[in-house]
């Protein structure tokens, strides 16, 4: 055998077992991201077993409502459609969340999102910027998948008009990754709903937009004029929309966007739901 095949042959095979080194720290890096949040929704959240009965639902509906009106920039409150005064009959159904204990362990967070269609239900973080829990686990570790996290602009108690939540678009079907089911039709008709609970309280939203975007676009819009501008924006994102919601701005309330990576650096997806009602 020549030198120069023997030193090819060295080099091929030194970069087959680079590839392999490479791909076991992604496949322990997804193990370890998935092991860690099965363990945080197993140690802080609860679900009854079967749907609500009626019973149960009587008690959702004698749960304080929302306000049915949003406070624009200059203080001025305006009357709204969106919130309804009894739980959706197709509402799905609501996990407990244990916040003493969660608030304890993670200082920094302030919600937890369930989307049940596409079996999403993380710990929703907030940092003093939008960098700190992209590859950061809630406890701070290093993780790639890193944490679905709220923008910094946003005020945790979701009063803004338009609340905006990250998460990444992992490979093995985690953290945002199956938002892209709701391009489908179909998983609308399952569920079109999903929920956000915070220390003060449950918030239901109606799904209403699922579309690309500009990484930097109209749909990351935080702070509006006033709630006419708002409006407008709502019916923008509604007119972007790959799927038919039939909600229009008559049913307007307070909105959350859901962002995750697209495929390539210049776009992004998101999945906006609109706020029915709060308890």
């Amino acid at each position: 055998m020549r030198k120069t095949d023997l030193i090819c042959g060295i080099a091929a095979f030194a970069l087959v077992v680079v590839g392999i080194v490479m791909a076991v720290r992604v496949y322990l890096g997804y193990q370890k991201g998935r092991e860690g949040y099965d363990d945080i929704e197993s140690a802080f959240t609860s679900t009854a077993d079967g749907q609500q009965d009626e019973s149960d639902r009587q008690e959702d509906d004698d749960l304080e409502p929302g306000a049915g009106s949003i406070t624009d920039e200059y203080g001025s409150e305006v009357e709204t459609n969106a919130l309804t005064e009894s739980l959706p009959d197709d509402a799905p159904e609501r996990i407990t969340v244990d916040w003493d204990s969660l608030a304890d362990s993670y200082e920094d967070c302030i919600a937890w999102i369930h989307i049940p269609a596409v079996e999403i239900s993380y710990p929703v973080m907030q940092s003093e910027d939008n960098d700190y829990y992209l590859h950061r686990a809630p406890d701070g570790s290093y993780l790639y998948a890193g944490s679905i996290f709220m923008n910094y602009q946003n005020h945790a108690d979701l009063e803004d008009y338009n609340t905006v939540i990250y998460g990444h678009n992992m490979r093995d079907g985690s953290m945002f990754a199956k938002l892209k089911k709701f391009r489908d039709s179909e998983v609308m008709v399952l569920c079109p709903y999903f929920w956000i609970y915070t220390q003060d309280g449950d918030f239901l939203y109606h799904i209403f937009s699922v579309h690309s975007v500009d990484a930097v676009g109209d749909a990351y819009t935080i702070t509006f004029e006033d709630y006419g501008s708002f409006a407008e924006w709502f019916d923008e994102m509604t007119g972007e929309s790959e799927i038919d919601t039939e909600i229009t701005s008559s049913d307007i309330d307070r909105v959350v966007t859901l962002s995750t990576c697209n495929g390539n650096s210049a776009t992004r997806l998101v999945v906006q739901g609109v706020l029915v009602w709060q308890g």
